[in-house]
């Protein structure tokens, strides 16, 4: 019985774990169909003096739109990002410590794939044509203090826009101001908001299944909005609440906008055309009277899904990072693998040092797992017995075998207990493996290895052979009972995690192997000391 259990238990982890790999959306919430929106998502207020709508027609002509703007590089030990004129927009942004690819000709990763934000000050008008004047035009390097560019237009007659964005050499988070000057002698209605784009082919595929794509924080609910759910040019799915942060996600980066004020209002989400989505954050409809003007400050964060580095901004941002279901078990052990990191520099190290302490906290009850499965084998004899004598009737014979385990003080499922333990641990392992920027394009820190890249598969399937080769080396050494059938069956169980493993992160395959060796070594002691 104990063996059909433990069996189930594993046939029952590696279909889970094959289901985990290809469908887990488990943070990734369904949405309705997609609708077309009919009313503006922020009703302008209607005061007594009936202010006057900004609008874009006396300030911009086609010849000025289409002109093209000029560009701003600044340069960090962080990012080098471009600045265009046009619209007062980012136009690139390139991680100096995050490389495309482990190659000799590796570049940058690039962050923004389209210009933004754009401001939208009224209903249909935008500022994506305006032509910007700024403060300080050229190259400019920075390396120690903070600076300040600033961007100034005129919208409509009276009307002015200042853009200025605050970036700080040492960190990521670009402070990012909004101001709209009413310069005219009658007041002015604001009903507007913040445009951010991003390329989303249709038809495109998706590597892997970590999510890709709009992502928002609704309170302390992370909502992640999936692709093929808007496939329609202006169809759009909107999120009301506060909501904290908004931008978009892929497997290890995150390019978001973060309002320093948390006020109840409305994204939408609406694709634009045939490959870019658009993000409409609605601000709260103001009226600005003459001589008076309207502040908006928000935060740009673009850069690594680091769990250190969201800390640091605040705003929750580092509920950006979801390792979905496990999420509560992997968190913790890519802290804790954080921490070991710092002493040894070496990720490879830090998976064999984890390990290790993580077999440490689970020794007792292996022990008393190994020792219940020694002691089982030693009353195989007696159970054959009853389940001979009682063939016929096999509730007493049940009954016989639990009096039986009572008295030799055997519990016949302590054997699978550890195998329960590992499985979320294992789990959680692979998530963070897959998932956590820390460990991508990380070798394994050793001379003479093989494993350049511990977030993805072992190149020469080394790691694999090995860790079957330990987990047929471990079958055998544990201790069985039960007919010669099931026997065979669990023999079978190497060559499915060997082929399992062959595509997992060779980070996880190196746990595992590593745990098999230490589980051989326990066992090995166990087995004399039982003899």
């Amino acid at each position: 019985m104990e063996k059909r259990t433990l069996l189930a238990i594993v046939l029952s982890m590696a279909i889970l774990f094959v289901w985990g790999i290809l469908f887990d959306q488990t943070k990734i919430k369904g949405t309705p169909e997609p609708k077309q929106k009919t009313a503006a998502a922020v009703t302008p207020s209607r005061p007594a003096q009936n202010p006057n709508p900004i609008s874009a027609a006396p300030a911009v002509t086609p010849e000025v739109s289409a002109r093209a703007g000029g560009i701003i590089i600044v340069d960090t030990p962080l990012y080098t990002a471009a600045f265009n004129t046009k619209g007062a927009q980012i136009t690139s942004l390139k991680l100096k410590k995050y490389l495309t690819s482990m190659g000799k000709d590796a570049k940058p990763v690039e962050i923004i794939k389209t210009p933004m934000p754009s401001l939208l000050l009224s209903d249909g008008f935008s500022d994506k044509g305006l032509l910007y004047d700024v403060s300080e035009p050229g190259a400019i390097t920075l390396r120690d203090n903070p600076k300040i560019i600033e961007f100034r237009t005129e919208a409509s007659p009276g009307v002015m826009v200042k853009k200025t964005f605050t970036l700080d050499p040492k960190i990521y988070p670009i402070n990012y101001q909004c101001t709209i000057e009413n310069r005219s002698a009658a007041p002015i209605t604001y009903t507007g908001g913040i445009l951010f784009s991003n390329i989303y082919p249709l038809g495109e595929k998706r590597s892997g299944y970590a999510f890709e794509g709009p992502v928002l924080l609704n309170g302390t609910h992370l909502e992640e909005f999936k692709l093929d759910k808007v496939k329609s040019i202006g169809s759009y799915r909107d999120f009301s609440g506060e909501l904290q942060w908004f931008g978009y996600e892929d497997k290890y980066f995150l390019h978001v906008i973060i309002p320093k004020v948390v006020e109840s209002t409305t994204v939408d989400i609406r694709r634009v055309d045939d490959k870019s989505l658009e993000l409409r954050y609605a601000l709260a409809s103001a009226t600005i009277q003459p001589g008076s003007s309207l502040t908006r400050d928000n935060i740009i964060f673009i850069g690594p899904k680091e769990i250190k580095t969201l800390k640091s901004v605040g705003y929750n941002l580092n509920k950006a990072l979801d390792f979905g279901f496990f999420d509560i078990i992997a968190k913790p052990l890519l802290i804790a693998m954080n921490w070991i990191h710092k002493y040894v520099g070496s990720y490879g190290w830090t998976i064999i040092i984890l390990t290790i302490l993580i077999k440490l906290v689970l020794y007792p009850l292996t022990l008393k797992s190994f020792t219940s499965m020694k002691e089982l084998q030693k009353i195989q004899p007696l159970m054959k017995e009853i389940q001979q004598q009682y063939k016929d009737d096999k509730q007493k014979m049940n009954q016989e075998l639990m009096k039986l385990y009572q008295e030799h003080k055997i519990n016949p499922m302590g054997g699978c207990l550890p195998m329960l333990l590992q499985i979320p641990i294992l789990f959680a392992l692979y998530r963070v493996f897959y998932q956590a920027i820390e460990l991508r394009h990380t070798p394994f820190h050793l001379a003479g290895t093989w494993l350049p890249d511990l977030s993805a598969p072992d190149p020469y399937y080394i790691t694999p052979i090995l860790m079957g080769a330990s987990q047929f080396i471990m079958q055998k050494m544990t201790p069985t009972g039960g007919d010669p059938t099931q026997q065979k069956i669990m023999l079978i169980m190497p060559v499915v995690f060997t082929y399992m493993f062959l595509y997992f992160p060779s980070g996880l395959v190196l746990y595992w192997l590593v745990s098999n060796v230490l589980s051989i070594a326990q066992q090995a002691y166990i087995n004399r000391k039982h003899t």
